[in-house]
């Protein structure tokens, strides 16, 4: 039985279609985190190393939050959003199929090409989806700290850089979607955008492993 588990590992390795798949689905997984470190411009770090430091920042929302993303939340990462506004834009699609006749009957029509109906305005949805949850984010982040921690706001004298923040904030979210894309395509098929939240959930197992030992110690 141990032997034949072996051989089952070792034909992974040797077949090299499914070497290429894996190859390619760690190389983009890397790419991914690599870019889950480049923050939002115009943050101020220190008023968000403060943040991060005090009571607000570190209660049990921000932490689920922070671990779900693999740390980009605390991080105010450009891929902070991951790509839950591409998930959030299907659940409703999938909600308002039902409810409106002529998007049922669209899809009962021709399923093949309803699918793709609905692959297209799931992109188009994932926009401003994305844009909605950017504004929620900075505005959350800017209530808890005490200090602003981005500015941020559609005055005459910050419109600017607001849109600015706003483009930056979306294209990553599109950005972690594409990578989601090219894994399924191009590596494990139909999993891009799972192995793409479980690796932001894995990458910060480590950071909340060294957390809890902390802790006991303390308690200790």
């Amino acid at each position: 039985m141990y032997e034949d588990h072996l051989s089952g590992w070792r034909y992974l390795w040797k077949s090299e279609d499914i070497r290429r798949k894996l190859l390619m689905t760690l190389m983009l997984l890397a790419i991914y985190r690599l870019a889950a470190n480049v923050p939002v411009p115009g943050v101020d770090f220190a008023a968000l190393s403060a943040f991060r430091q005090s009571s607000s920042g570190n209660n049990n929302f921000l932490g689920i939050l922070d671990m779900l993303s693999g740390g980009t939340v605390s991080n105010f990462s450009l891929l902070s959003m991951g790509v839950y506004p591409y998930i959030t834009a299907q659940i409703i699609l999938q909600l308002l199929v039902p409810i409106i006749p002529a998007l049922q009957a669209r899809m009962n029509e021709d399923p093949r090409e309803g699918r793709r109906w609905m692959e297209k305005w799931t992109y188009y949805l994932a926009v401003p989806m994305a844009a909605l949850s950017a504004i929620g984010q900075i505005n959350i982040f800017n209530s808890m700290a005490q200090t602003r921690i981005i500015n941020f706001g559609f005055s005459k004298e910050l419109w600017l850089s607001s849109v600015a923040v706003l483009l930056a904030m979306t294209a990553g979210t599109i950005f972690a979607i594409w990578i989601g894309e090219l894994i399924s395509e191009y590596g494990i098929r139909g999993q891009g955008l799972s192995l793409v939240i479980f690796a932001g959930i894995v990458a910060r197992m480590p950071a909340n492993l060294i957390h809890l030992l902390a802790m006991n110690r303390r308690a200790g």
